[in-house]
C-alpha cells in the first residue's frame, strides 16, 4: 500500500470523487483519457484541488493534445479579490427527497417530541447535498441529541405564538436566538470528504435578533423585505469563518421576483414541490464560496 502522501483522488465528469489511487494507476488513467486536463485532482502534497494538466507531476502528460488555457477555475479568485461568477455552492436536491424532509420538519415542529429527529434529518439532507464550486462534496455529522432541547424549545415558541394572543411579539426574540444555536451548530458539523472543510458561525445573538426585527419591519414596506433579506443573508454569509469563506450575491430584486412566483404558483398546489426544489437551489447556488487565504 502506498503511502498516504502517494495517494491521489480525482473527480470525473459527473462531479464523483475516485481514490485513493497510486500515482500509476494516475498516469494510467490520463493515457486513457479518462482523467483530462481539466479534472481536479489532489493529493497531500497540494493545498488545495487543482486540474489535472496544472499538476506538476502529470502536466507533461498532455502535451500536445492539450486545449488551449481554461478560464480561471470557479473556486479561485479573480484579480479584484472576488470569487468568478461560477463559484456559487451546488446544490443537487432531488424534489421528492427535499419536499418529504420539509414536510417531515413541519411535522414534527407541530407535534414538539419529534422536532429534534425531524429537524436534524432536514439539515444533514441538505448538508449532504451541497458541493462547493470545485467539486467537494460536503459532509454533516450533527446528531438529533447534540442540541434536541433547542429544536424542542423552537417548536414550542412557535406554538405559543400560534395559540397566544400576541404571543409573536414575546416569543419571536426567543426563538431567533435559538435559531443562531442551530446555525452555530449546523456550520460546526459541516465538513468534506478529504476532511478541508473546518466551519464556525461567529454572529452574535443580538446582532441576529436586530436583523430579524428589520426584517419583519420591513414587510410593511411591501416590497423592502426582499432587500433586508439580502442584507441579513450577506451577514450570516460573512460571519462563517473556516477553512472556506462566503458571501451572497443575490440581489433584491431577484429575490422578490423568484418568490412573487412561487407564491403565485403555489396556488396550483401541485407545483410545490418541484418550486421547494427550484426556489432552494437557486438561494443556494447565490451563496459564493472561496478558499479563506485567497
Amino acid at each position: 500500500m502506498p503511502e498516504a502522501s502517494e495517494l491521489f483522488w480525482y473527480f470525473d465528469q459527473a462531479r464523483v470523487r475516485h481514490g485513493p489511487l497510486a500515482e500509476a494507476d494516475v498516469v494510467r488513467l490520463i493515457n486513457e483519457r479518462t482523467i483530462g486536463p481539466d479534472s481536479m485532482i489532489w493529493y497531500s502534497g497540494l493545498p488545495d484541488w487543482r486540474p489535472a494538466g496544472q499538476v506538476e507531476k502529470f502536466a507533461t502528460l498532455f502535451a500536445g493534445r492539450m486545449p488551449p488555457p481554461p478560464p480561471a477555475p470557479a473556486f479561485a479568485p479573480t484579480t479584484r479579490g472576488a470569487i468568478s461568477p461560477a463559484g456559487g455552492l451546488i446544490a443537487t436536491l432531488p424534489v421528492w427527497g427535499l419536499f418529504g424532509r420539509c414536510l417531515l420538519l413541519t411535522i414534527g415542529s407541530l407535534l414538539v417530541i419529534p422536532a429534534p429527529w425531524t429537524g436534524t434529518a432536514f439539515y444533514r439532507y441538505v448538508g449532504t447535498h451541497i458541493a462547493l464550486p470545485d467539486g467537494r462534496r460536503l459532509t454533516f455529522s450533527g446528531q438529533a441529541g447534540d442540541i434536541w432541547l433547542v429544536f424542542v424549545g423552537v417548536s414550542i415558541l412557535g406554538l405559543a405564538g400560534l395559540v397566544i394572543p400576541y404571543g409573536n411579539l414575546l416569543a419571536l426574540p426567543f426563538s431567533w436566538a435559538l435559531v443562531v444555536v442551530i446555525i452555530r451548530w449546523f456550520c460546526a458539523k459541516l465538513g468534506s470528504e478529504d476532511g478541508s472543510v473546518k466551519l464556525a458561525f461567529n454572529g452574535g445573538i443580538w446582532n441576529y435578533i436586530g436583523w430579524s426585527l428589520l426584517l419583519n419591519l420591513s414587510f410593511f414596506t411591501i416590497i423592502g423585505w426582499a432587500w433586508a433579506l439580502r442584507l441579513m443573508m450577506r451577514w450570516i454569509c460573512q460571519n462563517v469563518s473556516g477553512t472556506v469563506r462566503f458571501d451572497f450575491h443575490g440581489t433584491g430584486l431577484a429575490i422578490l421576483g423568484r418568490t412573487l412566483l412561487l407564491c403565485l404558483l403555489s396556488i396550483f398546489i401541485i407545483p410545490i414541490p418541484w418550486l421547494t426544489r427550484w426556489y432552494m437551489v437557486w438561494f443556494i447556488s447565490q451563496i459564493k464560496a472561496q478558499p479563506a487565504g485567497a
